[in-house]
């Protein structure tokens, strides 16, 4: 995924990361939850870049809430790097984190 992004020109660079921003946007719609992990990351490497993803804070919360290990691992860092103290999902995101230690304890 990475060699279809970097070393290309600047423009070539948005269009594939457009394209496949939709194409993660058509996943998410169809609640694909094997691929959400791998669409996640994607979305972390192309926030790297500095491009808008908006769209993987509501991902990252849902991989929290799996029972699965490596889903939490990944949609713990996607928060990290995603959010900050102004954003709407933050308070989503507080009640989940409260709701998993109450379950718990």
């Amino acid at each position: 995924y990475q060699r279809r992004v970097r070393g290309r020109t600047a423009q070539e660079e948005r269009d594939v990361i457009t394209k496949e921003l939709a194409h993660i946007r058509t996943l998410c719609a169809k609640d694909d939850a094997a691929n959400r992990p791998r669409n996640v990351a994607k979305m972390l490497y192309i926030h790297m870049l500095g491009y808008n993803t908006q769209l993987g804070q509501m991902e990252c919360l849902k991989l929290i809430v799996s029972p699965l290990f490596m889903d939490k691992r990944i949609g713990y860092l996607g928060l990290m790097m995603l959010l900050d103290e102004n954003q709407e999902v933050l308070m989503l995101v507080t009640n989940s984190l409260k709701n998993l230690s109450l379950i718990h304890i």
